[in-house]
């Protein structure tokens, strides 16, 4: 279990009302979903979600990390 960081993304992303999360696209898939202070945004890539877990948790990961950069620089 990772620890959670004063300095990650995924902290500055949720004190900024930024939330990464996947929905359903259909039956078998699943994209990400962007939510910045009721402003969403779907991401156009889809995964499978039998077979492609790992990678859209990696993925989510890789976007709180980069919003909280772009956050984090501004401030």
């Amino acid at each position: 279990m990772q620890i959670l960081m004063e300095d990650s993304g995924i902290v500055t992303c949720i004190r900024n009302n930024i939330k990464v999360y996947p929905i359903i696209h259909d039956l078998n898939y699943l994209k990400i979903e962007v939510d910045y202070d009721g402003r969403k945004k779907q991401g156009e890539e889809i995964y499978n979600w039998r077979t492609q877990q790992k990678k859209l948790q990696n993925k989510i990961i890789e976007l709180y990390e980069e919003l909280g950069k772009k956050i984090q620089s501004r401030g």
